[in-house]
């Protein structure tokens, strides 16, 4: 199960961090082993985040759309794949314990998004035994499971890349569940026969200075295609800023700019529903647009430094939703409501 890192990999430093305010819309008293806000960030109450739930961050799953998503989801269930199980597909941004885990192994903070309570049941309820979720965070369902296919440091190609050959890239599998000839996107798929595949690949295309044109939509559009002959349905997101730059020294989020221009294009050339978290990073009252102190990563209600940080990204209140993880985990409960919904008939 071990992994091996190079140098140039995701994974940073974690700096102690804080929140921006102590008061929640959900009555209950502030957690006290938050940590301090940060330095110049705190003097201030923060201005209210925008509702972004019926603009375009969510997938437009009306009229042609919600059609071609229900056709998938019939040739989701004749290969017998659960409509109670989702896959996670990306890097460390998906991967580190403020990313969704928190909702499937915590007491979640809804606040005024009660109605999301019953998504977090419905994604909890079936559970993985003998499969591995982050220490600390249990039991494996689909929220709690560390995919194999969402990894600290990795590219696109290498999700597709046979598990035998991974260890050439420098990156080693992070477990020891897939077969030899499998790649981690089929390997996670199989494992959990996830109706829905949320993808979010590309933060390290950019990063690392991997091709992005021709050659990163190509990829992205061999992972959809992929996707569909297992039999899942692929849902993109486009990728959160970047505030560092990247490898070859050019500014992070030029690159993420491009990237998520060629995501935009793999959806709607693919037919694919799409999560805009970029534009729901970058609005008004977010937190040093949704990172954390090193730029990369989401940062989460309470800092990274704190006792518990799954804990502190499932607060779903409203100072908790001006940092990024806490506002990523609320949207991807909204997808997976709304494709639920589309799935129906709704």
């Amino acid at each position: 199960m071990g992994r091996r890192f190079t140098a140039v990999l995701l994974a940073g430093l974690i700096l102690l961090a804080g929140c921006g305010s102590s008061g929640e819309d959900s009555g209950q008293a502030p957690d006290p082993s938050r940590a301090p806000a940060r330095a110049g960030e705190s003097a201030r109450t923060p201005q209210p985040v925008a509702d972004l739930s019926s603009g375009s961050v969510l997938p437009d799953l009306s009229g042609a759309a919600g059609d071609r998503l229900r056709r998938e989801v019939a040739r989701a269930d004749e290969r017998k794949l659960n409509p109670d199980v989702f896959a996670k597909v990306g890097d460390s941004n998906t991967e580190w314990p403020q990313n969704l885990y928190g909702l499937g192994c915590r007491e979640v903070g809804y606040g005024s998004n009660g109605q999301l309570e019953a998504v977090v049941k419905k994604y909890s309820k079936v559970r993985f035994p003998g499969l591995v979720s982050l220490d600390g965070c249990s039991p494996v369902n689909s929220l709690t499971r560390r995919s194999a296919a969402a990894v600290s440091g990795v590219w696109t190609e290498w999700l597709m890349t046979p598990t035998e050959d991974l260890y050439a890239t420098e990156v080693g599998p992070p477990t020891d569940e897939c077969r030899p000839e499998q790649t981690p996107l089929d390997c996670e798929i199989e494992l959990i026969r996830p109706r829905w595949a949320l993808i979010m690949s590309g933060t390290n295309d950019a990063l690392l200075g991997k091709p992005l044109g021709d050659t990163y939509r190509g990829l992205l559009t061999k992972m959809v295609s992929r996707v569909r002959e297992l039999g899942s349905v692929p849902v993109l997101s486009t990728l959160p800023p970047m505030a560092v730059l990247t490898e070859n020294g050019q500014p992070g989020e030029e690159r993420i700019a491009e990237a998520n221009r060629i995501i935009r294009e793999v959806a709607s050339t693919e037919q694919v529903p799409l999560i805009d978290l970029h534009s729901a990073l970058v609005a008004p009252g977010m937190v040093n647009q949704g990172l954390g102190p090193d730029g990369l990563h989401l940062g989460v209600y309470g800092g990274e430094a704190q006792p518990d940080v799954m804990r502190g990204s499932a607060m779903l209140t409203i100072p908790a939703l001006h940092y990024g993880a806490n506002r990523r985990n609320l949207i991807w409960l909204q997808v997976l409501e709304r494709l639920d919904q589309a799935a129906d008939g709704q």
